[in-house]
């Protein structure tokens, strides 16, 4: 349990694409205002490990930020809130916590975010956490992990950015019907560490 850097407890919600920086930015935030970070994937591997199946990754999940935020302090969710569906269960859940919720965006450059998946590490990845990759790869190769991210980050772009079929052609953020407290463009370390901080000074303001 972190100590609480803000007037009230909160839940932070994360939206970004896979290799935005949302996880980094996620932990670099709940340093800030004294907030669990919920990582999924932490979730999924522990599951992993005891030979279960990922079907109740989200109920751990929002059982363990309820308990947190019964306790009266801030829980960051990593996991990507893009889907309207799981954003209206999400805040469902929150109504019941009496928690506020904020949402916050995770952006980068494009290339940034391919070479991040790529250069990244996999060791504690488990190898089907988003369904699996083709046999001819699984287990054979050192590029498997990011293969299975790349894949994600493919499938998931038409959720965060359209295509616009102008001048050769280019994938543009999408305007999403969700009320963002703040965005944040992950790209530089520099600016988006600063941007972390004006984003936690207005937090603990509000």
């Amino acid at each position: 349990m972190k100590k609480l850097k803000t007037k009230k407890s909160l839940v932070i919600a994360m939206v970004g694409l896979v290799g935005s920086g949302k996880n980094t930015i996620a932990q670099a935030l709940a340093k800030q205002i004294g907030a669990k970070v919920i990582d999924a994937d932490e979730i999924r591997i522990a599951l992993r490990k005891m030979g279960k199946n990922y079907d109740a990754t989200r109920h751990i999940a929002e059982t363990i930020a309820g308990e947190i935020i019964r306790r009266g302090r801030n829980v960051v969710l990593a996991s990507d809130f893009v889907d309207a569906k799981k954003r209206k269960l999400f805040e469902n859940k929150a109504k019941q916590w009496e928690a506020r919720v904020k949402y916050v965006r995770v952006v980068a450059d494009r290339d940034v975010m391919i070479g991040r998946i790529l250069s990244a590490s996999y060791k504690n990845t488990a190898d089907d956490f988003f369904g699996g990759a083709s046999t001819a790869w699984r287990g054979n190769s050192k590029y498997h992990g990011a293969i299975v991210k790349m894949r994600e980050m493919w499938r998931r772009t038409p959720h965060h950015y359209q295509w616009v079929n102008k001048n050769g052609g280019a994938w543009l953020l999408k305007k999403l019907p969700i009320k963002f407290f703040a965005v944040i463009d992950a790209t530089d370390p520099k600016l988006w560490k600063s941007a972390v901080r004006k984003v936690s000074q207005r937090l603990k303001r509000d």
